[in-house]
């Protein structure tokens, strides 16, 4: 009975054993099979998250490449449109100027029937070739800023990327500009090797054409779809194109040859380009089979391997996100932080304290010292820079590239004269850096500081854009400057901004509610003392009665291109004021107004004068056209055949300022004018100098030889009066005889004078 007993319960503890050792076995099955869905599961994020993020820097990389051509096509582009109706000789002698100063292959000009006219770097042209069937032409000469796939060069065969930017002309497109670059330019930067050179990475479309396709591939084949080769679900690949297609990005699996890989799809943002990376499983999974392992050691050792395991695993993804803070807070180049570190930098030290200045650097003539010197040399100066940067800086400072040759300092500042020593003193270290042995190249930096404490109290808000505005405002000063490096944001800088923008800003109301005020400086015959004629001249009036003079709106204007807006402006009050003398029974006096030289590039500019003066029944010789002589200096030709129109429809033209450039004899030997104006500056002669009144002599008596009255602006004295009549100086003007006055007070002053 006892021997029963012993046996049942053995059975027991046998079936208790068996049944707890199965329930453990399932329990350690089901937190196994957890356990490992978890760890692949983290493991595909941690892959996946780590691939964008290092797929992103290279996206980076040729979303700067790509804007940086885009960005030289749209400068062109502006300088061509605000240059009005520019002829094609005009145009492709910028293109030959543009592409001696850049990288391209090759720069051309398509008209807007598709006919295309290039330059090559080295100079070679190519003319009337048609590539109207381009569609990325075709897109720009619909207002697209574009960029191609790889294309083959027509010229020199090779794998070419192109972009292409539209030409307006009155808010229409009129041609496009175009550069050429090798396809390597892109091939550069996917080609770096990600993963110890494990990883490949290409450039293709939304439908998984390739793009550009890296010559570090998984399949050696020459296939042109990344789905023409290696094994690829139907569900993955519905995913993978629907993402594509969508500008989103994806992160899915394929095999090929037995072994499988990750891929990411990352869009670049231009065309319908994607990124396609793809990484060996096995080589992110190197450590999986590893901790496989150790799981099981754990599941016989479940209090020390689980710990074991707990450390690996934070080791591993503490690593990781060291090395990815580090890819977003590192310069790669120089290894100095980066604007995104510098921010957060920033922040932190100017909330414990402001007494700080942030300095901007750049340096000059960069782009000359990759082009004569290497990108190799030029490189190397950035990082000289880096490092003098780095060991000039102290505690609680900080210092940070920016882009391409812009730096960055964040400075203690108690005295603006200590700081401008301190940077004089980094401008010598920077100095010492030689490019090369047998060249010694002056490297000059330019500096914009803005000091955001000034005597203790907070001059400027701290956030990152208001200092960096002001920095950078500082730095546009003196950019170039070679005399005066170092400029220090003040309120004269943001004034002037702040005018300019005001400025601009005021000028079209200006036009409409008749801000503009015409002046009328009267001009005597020198040989009779008759009045003769009458200058033009502009002030602006606003509402609030604060007179604007010339000095300070017209130089904007000729910026912004606004100034032939005011010019006809000008030639219309001009003609209003004749028809009113006519009715009043004034005497006709001639009237000079200006014009700029960009309507002689305008097609619509005769059109435009002839509707004004029919208008306004005014006789076309009442008017006298000024322009200066920089008018001849592009197509002389057409300037020709305007000058000839405006003539024989009765307009005189009279050339400003004649003695300020550099073709004058030139310019009077190729256009017939009625009327030379000799330049203020010309004529601040000394009357005892024989030079002087040998060359003022030799130029009255060539515009005599030549039909054309001169003019001499600017008298102020009888001794200066006496000198140009005995010169036979035809006509004179200045502040000796009458200031300018308003067009109402005109023969009213005039009058006084008698």
């Amino acid at each position: 009975m006892l021997k029963q007993f012993k046996s049942q319960s053995l059975r027991k503890q046998i079936s208790a054993a068996g049944i707890l050792g199965i329930v453990i076995t399932v329990i350690l099955s089901i937190i196994s099979i957890f356990s490992y869905k978890s760890l692949k599961n983290t493991q595909e994020q941690e892959a996946k998250q780590y691939l964008n993020e290092v797929v992103s820097q290279y996206r980076n990389a040729i979303d700067i490449k790509i804007d940086g051509n885009l960005k030289t096509l749209r400068a062109l582009s502006t300088f061509i449109e605000k240059s009005g109706d520019i002829g094609l000789v005009q145009i492709l002698e910028q293109l030959r100027a543009e592409s001696r100063q850049n990288d391209f292959l090759r720069m051309g000009y398509i008209m807007s029937d598709g006919t295309g006219y290039f330059i090559d770097a080295d100079g070679t042209e190519h003319y009337d070739i048609d590539v109207g069937d381009e569609s990325f032409i075709q897109r720009a000469l619909t207002g697209e800023d574009t960029v191609s796939d790889t294309l083959t060069d027509i010229f020199s065969g090779k794998t070419v990327n192109c972009y292409s930017v539209p030409i307006y002309l009155d808010g229409a497109v009129t041609g496009a500009l175009t550069a050429t670059t090798s396809s390597t330019a892109f091939s550069s930067i996917i080609e770096q090797k990600l993963f110890g050179g494990n990883a490949y990475t290409h450039i293709i479309r939304s439908n998984g054409d390739y793009v550009v396709r890296s010559s570090h591939a998984v399949i050696q084949k020459d296939i042109k779809n990344i789905f023409d080769d290696g094994k690829v679900s139907p569900e993955d690949r519905a995913y993978i194109e629907k993402s594509a297609k969508s500008g989103q990005s994806s992160f899915s699996t394929f095999e090929y040859k037995n072994e499988k890989y990750w891929t990411t799809i990352f869009p670049i943002g231009i065309n319908d380009w994607n990124l396609f990376c793809v990484v060996p499983q096995d080589y992110l999974s190197e450590n999986f089979g590893t901790l496989m392992t150790v799981f099981i050691v754990i599941m016989l050792c479940i209090t020390a391997l689980f710990s074991v395991l707990f450390l690996y695993i934070y080791h591993i993804i503490k690593k990781s996100r060291q090395e990815i803070t580090k890819l977003a807070y590192t310069d790669v180049l120089t290894g100095s932080d980066n604007r995104n570190k510098f921010i957060l930098e920033m922040q932190r030290l100017l909330s414990d304290s402001r007494n700080y200045a942030m300095v901007l650097l750049n340096i000059n003539g960069f782009k000359f010292v990759n082009e004569f010197y290497g990108y190799d040399a030029g490189n190397m100066l950035l990082r000289h820079i880096a490092t003098v940067l780095a060991d000039n800086i102290g505690e609680q400072e900080l210092c940070y590239r920016d882009n391409a040759d812009q730096f960055g300092m964040l400075l203690r500042c108690r005295r603006q004269k200590e700081l401008a020593e301190r940077l004089r003193s980094i401008q010598e270290q920077i100095h010492k850096f030689r490019l090369s042995r047998n060249q010694d190249y002056h490297i000059l930096c330019n500096f914009g500081v803005m000091i955001i404490d000034e005597g203790g109290k907070s001059a400027v808000n701290t956030d990152f854009d208001t200092v960096m505005n002001g920095a950078l405002l500082a730095l546009e000063s003196v950019k170039g400057n070679e005399m005066d490096s170092i400029a220090f944001y003040d309120r004269h800088l943001h004034e002037k901004a702040a005018r300019k923008t005001e400025i601009e800003n005021r000028m079209w109301n200006a036009v409409e509610n008749h801000e503009f005020i015409m002046y009328l400086q009267p001009k005597f015959s020198l040989k009779t003392g008759l009045l003769h004629s009458a200058e033009a001249l502009v002030r602006w009036l606003p509402g609030d009665g604060k007179m604007i003079y010339p000095d300070e709106f017209i130089p904007i204007f000729e910026q912004n291109g606004f100034i032939t807006k005011l010019d006809m402006y000008m030639l219309e009050e001009a003609c209003r004021c004749l028809t009113d003398w006519n009715k009043k029974g004034y005497p006709s006096v001639p009237i000079a107004v200006n014009q700029s030289r960009i309507f002689f590039y305008d097609t619509e500019y005769l059109n435009k004068l002839e509707e004004i003066v029919r208008f306004y029944a005014v006789n076309p010789s009442l008017i006298i056209l000024e322009v200066t002589e920089t008018v001849a200096m592009n197509n002389l030709e057409q300037i020709k055949t305007v000058i000839a129109r405006l003539h024989a429809m009765g307009f005189k033209v009279s050339m400003d300022d004649f003695g300020s450039g550099y073709s004058s004899l030139n310019t009077l030997r190729e256009l017939h004018v009625d009327e030379i104006k000799l330049d203020r500056e010309f004529l601040s002669f000394q009357t005892e100098s024989g030079r002087d009144e040998a060359i003022i002599r030799n130029v009255i008596h060539l515009a005599n030889d030549l039909s054309a009255s001169t003019v001499a602006e600017g008298i102020e004295t009888e001794q200066q009066l006496e000198f140009l009549k005995s010169l036979s100086c035809d006509i004179g003007q200045g502040y000796y005889f009458c200031r300018p006055v308003p067009a109402a007070d005109f023969f009213q002053a005039v009058t006084k004078l008698r």
